[in-house]
């Protein structure tokens, strides 16, 4: 089973996009090997399959930029600090949220079979100040 993971601190997510700590990134790297072993066992010819870039990049020191993605139709929830859904609150492009993410790693086979990857898939976020939710001072 993927293992879920939530942030111990709040993260600023802007658009698809965080800024999260190394000892995050130790987790995920361990996860990471997990899933592309299983999506190579999948495969029949596993030489020939390129492995794409993690879904995160060191920008400095133990802070790595981490890309997000998420179902339009099917966007992850929102909750305030008491955890009561913001029902009118969506996630798009343009958000910048301060919050706590809840968010799992999965395996992936591109669709033209000669690759695999990884992707973090954002299933929640605990926002931490109202405000902050399409605060244009923010965008």
């Amino acid at each position: 089973m993927r293992e879920v993971i939530i942030t111990k601190e709040p993260v600023i997510l802007n658009g698809h996009s965080a800024i999260i700590p190394q000892y995050l990134v130790k987790r995920l790297e361990d996860g990471r090997n997990q899933e592309l072993t299983m999506q190579l066992a999948k495969v029949s010819n596993p030489e020939s399959i390129k492995i794409k870039p993690a879904p995160w990049q060191e920008i400095k020191g133990n802070l790595y930029k981490a890309t997000f993605t998420w179902n339009e139709e099917k966007t992850p929830e929102v909750v305030d600090q008491d955890y009561k859904t913001l029902v009118d609150q969506r996630l798009t492009i343009d958000s910048t949220i301060i919050a706590k993410l809840i968010f799992i790693q999965t395996g992936y086979l591109a669709g033209d079979q000669q690759s695999i990857g990884t992707k973090l898939t954002l299933k929640g976020l605990q926002v931490m100040s109202r405000r902050n939710i399409d605060d244009p001072w923010l965008a």
